[in-house]
């Protein structure tokens, strides 16, 4: 599962890169051919970096001879230099790498006569991580029920240690295979069986009944993550007139390469 997680996050991502490029490349009068890196490394998943290009909003655009299917990428890491495997539409990947907590990689590549480069590590595991309850009792809104009486549980407290106040994101996510509304959607096209909260750099946060959208289980995955993480998704959800590339490790390059650490909870939402 931590696999799944880690590419949910990522596609999370990569959704809010591509807007930020949007609005940049708007802005230039010029044309810039670098690369895009996209890596979230975890413990327990493979060690893998996308590498794409831009796509230009100018017209008369002019691309490196680069072969984004055959860079040279190469990963330094606990003393030890390795030669990234390409599997075609610009990954690259290596297996017998580690990802663990402490570890730093760096990576490399030329890309337009240019030497990119990307720096990061792996945050440690959320510790002490808990919640104020495992269960919550919601009634159900449809016009079978009738009227809901509005009281509403309280909020669901997950807290962990951090005392650097390093930033942190929550994930919950239906485990049911068959999804079981709370309330009627009417027209509306349902939701995902997954919501997010903003990254924090606090020791706890609250779950609200209100959040919940479907019952039954529920996984909580809590999120160790790095500033840059936490920048990518800051400033991206302020305005769409004010993007910027977000603060990220990566020389002569855009996109994000960063790691990530998580633990999980869980929540059963009944109905009343």
């Amino acid at each position: 599962m931590k696999i799944l997680n880690a590419l949910n996050i990522r596609l999370l991502l990569v959704l809010i890169l591509l807007a930020s490029l949007t609005a940049c490349s708007k802005e230039e009068s010029e044309f810039s051919d670098s690369p895009i890196v996209e890596s979230f490394l975890e413990p327990g998943s493979c060690f893998s970096v996308n590498v794409s290009r831009q796509i230009p909003f100018i017209s008369d655009v002019t691309y490196s001879s680069d072969d984004i299917n055959n860079l040279a990428i190469t990963v330094t890491y606990n003393n030890t230099v390795a030669t990234l495997n390409p599997v075609g539409n610009g990954v690259y990947t290596d297996s017998s790498i580690v990802i663990s907590a402490g570890t730093a990689f760096e990576i490399n590549f030329t890309y337009n006569s240019k030497n990119v480069s990307a720096y990061t590590y792996i945050p440690t595991k959320p510790a002490n991580m808990t919640q104020s309850a495992t269960e919550l009792t919601i009634e159900k809104m449809d016009s079978a029920s009738g009227p809901p009486s509005m009281e509403m549980p309280d909020p669901v407290t997950i807290s962990w240690d951090n005392p650097d106040a390093s930033y942190y994101l929550m994930i919950v996510e239906n485990t049911s295979s068959v999804l079981d509304p709370i309330r009627d959607f009417g027209d509306e096209e349902p939701p995902g069986n997954r919501f997010r909260k903003s990254p924090t750099n606090g020791s706890s946060d609250e779950i609200r009944s209100m959040d919940f959208q479907y019952y039954g289980m529920h996984r909580i995955i809590l999120y160790h993550v790095l500033p840059d993480y936490a920048a990518l998704y800051e400033q991206n959800s302020t305005s769409s007139q004010n993007l910027t590339n977000p603060s990220t490790s990566i020389v002569n390059g855009y996109g994000i390469f960063t790691g990530l650490n998580s633990d999980t909870l869980y929540i059963n939402v009944k109905e009343e």
